[in-house]
């Protein structure tokens, strides 16, 4: 179901304040029941396509910024070029979009989903496991960097 994954989705008819008033809700129901350390927010550019859309999304990851830090929630924004350098395995080149999907398709046994309705769900699920992969990696790094200073 939507509510097993956390999907959230408003009311197409809404006014677009009212969709943010909504999705602010929403969030705040998620975050009560899964209690994140952090959220991580899918970083848009200016590459990316239609700017009133862009403008809308800015809007969205600005109100689950700010519900998030209320609650002392740390946020993180990656791209999702960024996310798939780390998420999925490893890989020769760059991950694309269906390359995702299908990889998250594969290690949960999603077979019943489809692209066209399910890559939403996959991309936050990926974005996800390459912010915690990339901190990993960053944390490892350290780790032999102090071990190298120290002797």
């Amino acid at each position: 179901s939507k509510a097993s994954y956390g999907k959230i989705e408003p009311d197409p008819k809404l006014e677009f304040p009212d969709k943010l008033c909504f999705f602010r809700d929403e969030i705040e129901k998620l975050l009560v029941r899964y209690k994140p350390d952090v959220v991580v927010i899918e970083d848009s550019y200016a590459r990316f396509g239609n700017i009133h859309t862009l403008k809308q999304l800015v809007k969205f990851a600005a109100v689950a910024t700010e519900i998030s830090a209320r609650r002392k929630i740390k946020v993180e924004t990656m791209t999702a070029t960024q996310a798939r350098k780390y998420c999925c395995g490893n890989q020769e080149g760059e991950f694309k979009k269906k390359e995702v999907f299908a990889y998250f398709v594969n290690k949960y046994g999603l077979h019943d989903w489809k692209f066209t309705t399910h890559n939403d769900i996959t991309d936050a699920m990926g974005l996800h496991w390459g912010y915690r992969e990339k901190k990993t990696a960053k944390e490892k790094g350290n780790k032999k960097k102090a071990r190298r200073e120290a002797t």
